[in-house]
């Protein structure tokens, strides 16, 4: 497993230049993912009182496995934090809340400042605890400061608090504040008999910021016992006093939370889960990229495609165990559809180590030339064995969608920071990426993600260019296109496509990137981390070609093939017709009838997705329809899931 190392600044000095130029990382100023989120949920009612909805029952956990955006809404009550899968360092089990310095909108919080402010909160529904006089209950969770995200300020500051109904007031149980100087976090306990701190150090800032601590909290108090029991997760954040622009005033302080659990006779020691949890997504079918264009698969294939995948798992019980591994592989819009099959077991390992597994793939990949795009759902799986199992079932699975469609790309979609270059003697900076790619074709456009900053002040313009490669770096520019700004879309990770004045045609090696015209400040690219690959990323602010030194990805993508059309063709062939469940009507508007055949015993999870495989819904089916008004025109793919893990998928479209 490799070691991430996360750059918040590294400045390059050369003597014959002004020692002010930097490459630059910069967290996000806002998450655009969140903000299309809160959209969605504008004209709903986060809090809903016990008479709305009743009071859950023990136990209650969340690993934030289950969904990407808002946490499960049937466990919490707001969506100020960020469920995800890309800014924890090898988390506890795949998927985490990240707490940080912006708000459920997507934007910074309006009160942010060099000083500490309350951010983002994390509040449960109700949870029946009236049990009185027991002595067993105790809430557990996870933390890490940073991960791969962006690390916290010296004392910021996450805190839990429990909320009592006798008195309708929220009490302070626990509480870390992060001192990066020393390298240490400072844990404090607000309990019942005893306030107590914990110190924890590490030996290095990077160990601080890739752990998981663990906490355990007594709940014992009768004020707490009653069946209207809530509590909340906060976070106190500041922003970074070096931020002195706009463009780069962006640290958002995150921490990450995992593995929530509140139940019945437990104790302090009570740290042995009975559960095989996954902890990463499947890794990449491609050796290179991320996505290539499907007509120039057949070409790439012998150089791009493995023939295996690895996945990361995490052993959470007491004892060595053997798991059954499965894989499944669908074909979202051609005609193979599921290949599913036994892969056999993993090897046993100690108590919360993890272990790699690579996994031979006993699949065909379809190649249709009539084709321009495929898209193919690659999953692997643990099997349930007992059914004390069922609560963790969501981290049993690991998923990767698969991407074929008319880009190359290194990134996975997802932007844990900003790139620029910035200071003095970057007036006309340059940054190139280099590609390859496998098919003579025309290069239509190029797609950038630039992320949202503070008063949207990156709006600068700049030059896009294509470089011959010379000597493994960028030679000659063959196309210049000018006039171009930064554009955001108000969508989940959503590139914007710049196409062409005029086409040009490519084979082989290439570079592509952005020229500054005459600003010191940066443009803020989006910044991938989980995907190391800056051996093909350079710059030039002073007449030479510089490597880069920040490990990660810069997300910048070239388009090839046919002239760009943004619209999505609707008349792909449904892959699946096993007809278990219908849906209607369809084409939709506001609303999809769900109508299951047999209904009798199973409990289902609906998922809805998208051709590029971003989840718009992921939650219990709990009525006989869903709302999707608002989610956009398209085409979309709306898959059941029952808890035997058997899924049915079929497509829709909503025309309005």
């Amino acid at each position: 497993m490799r070691k991430v190392t996360h750059y918040i600044t590294i400045i390059l000095l050369f003597l014959s230049f002004s020692l002010n130029a930097q490459e630059t990382l910069r967290g996000l100023q806002v998450n655009s993912a969140v903000q299309k989120l809160h959209k969605a949920v504008k004209n709903k009612i986060e809090q809903k009182t016990k008479q709305e909805k009743a009071a859950l029952e023990l136990p209650f956990f969340d690993d934030f496995a289950k969904s990407v955006g808002y946490p499960d809404e049937s466990l919490w009550t707001n969506k100020y934090t960020f469920t995800n899968k890309s800014y924890a360092y090898l988390p506890i089990s795949v998927g985490v809340a990240t707490f940080d310095a912006i708000d459920g909108t997507g934007a910074i919080y309006p009160d942010a400042g060099t000083f500490a402010f309350p951010a983002d909160t994390l509040t449960s529904t109700y949870i029946n605890l009236d049990y009185p006089g027991d002595n067993t209950i105790f809430l557990s969770f996870f933390y890490q400061p940073g991960g791969l995200g962006d690390t916290p300020e010296i004392k910021d500051s996450l805190l839990l608090e429990f909320f009592s109904a006798d008195s309708a007031k929220w009490y302070k149980k626990w509480h870390v504040v992060y001192n990066a100087n020393d390298s240490v976090l400072t844990e404090k306990y607000f309990l019942k008999d005893d306030t107590t701190n914990t110190t924890i150090k590490a030996d290095s800032l990077d160990n601080l910021n890739h752990r998981f601590q663990q906490v355990f909290i007594p709940v014992n108090e009768d004020q707490y016992l009653t069946d209207t029991f809530q509590f909340r997760f906060r976070n106190y954040a500041s922003l970074s006093v070096g931020s002195s622009t706009e463009s780069q005033a962006s640290n958002v302080d995150q921490w990450n939370l995992d593995y929530v659990l509140l139940d019945q006779n437990r104790s302090a020691n009570d740290t042995i889960y009975n559960d095989f949890a996954f902890v990463e997504p499947v890794s990449s079918l491609l050796n290179n990229y991320e996505a290539i264009p499907w007509p120039h698969y057949q070409r790439a294939s012998a150089y791009e495609i493995n023939d295996s995948v690895t996945t990361v798992y995490r052993n959470l019980y007491g004892n060595p165990t053997e798991k059954e591994k499965w894989l499944k592989v669908t074909d979202l819009l051609g005609p193979t559809g599921v290949y599913d099959g036994k892969i056999g077991a993993v090897d046993p390992i100690l108590y919360m180590q993890i272990d790699t597994l690579s996994t031979n793939i006993d699949y065909n990949f379809p190649i249709s030339l009539d084709e321009d795009s495929a898209l193919f759902e690659v999953q692997t799986y643990f099997k349930n064995s007992s059914e004390s199992d069922l609560r963790y079932q969501w981290n049993d699975t690991t998923t990767r969608y698969q991407k074929f469609y008319n880009y190359y790309a290194y990134d996975d979609g997802t932007s844990e920071s900003g790139y620029g270059i910035i200071g003095e003697g970057t007036e006309n900076a340059m940054v190139a990426m280099r590609f390859r790619t496998y098919e003579e074709d025309t290069l239509r456009g190029v797609q950038f993600y630039f992320n949202q900053v503070l008063n949207n002040a990156n709006q600068y313009s700049f030059k896009f260019h294509v470089w011959k490669e010379s000597e493994n770096l960028p030679g000659n520019i063959v196309y210049t296109q000018e006039g171009l700004k930064p554009e955001n879309a108000d969508e989940l990770n959503k590139f914007i496509t710049y196409k062409l004045d005029s086409a040009i045609v490519l084979n082989g090696n290439f570079f592509i990137g952005w020229q500054k015209i005459g600003t010191t400040e940066m443009l803020n690219v989006g910044f991938d981390v989980n995907k190391v690959n800056n051996n093909k990323l350079y710059y030039n602010f002073a007449g030479s070609w510089i490597k880069s030194q920040l490990e990660g990805t810069v997300m910048i993508r070239p388009v090839f093939g046919k002239d760009i059309n943004i619209s999505t063709n609707v008349e792909q062939p449904d892959p699946f017709d096993q007809t278990e469940y219908t849906i209607y009507p369809n084409p939709a508007q506001d609303i999809l009838n769900i109508n299951i055949k047999d209904n009798s015993t199973n409990q289902y999870r609906v998922t809805i997705f998208d051709i590029y495989g971003k989840t718009y819904l992921d939650r219990s089916l709990d009525e006989s329809y869903i709302d999707i008004s608002t989610i956009n025109n398209g085409v979309y793919f709306i898959r059941i899931t029952d808890n035997q893990r058997v899924s049915t998928t079929k497509k829709f479209i909503i025309i309005r």
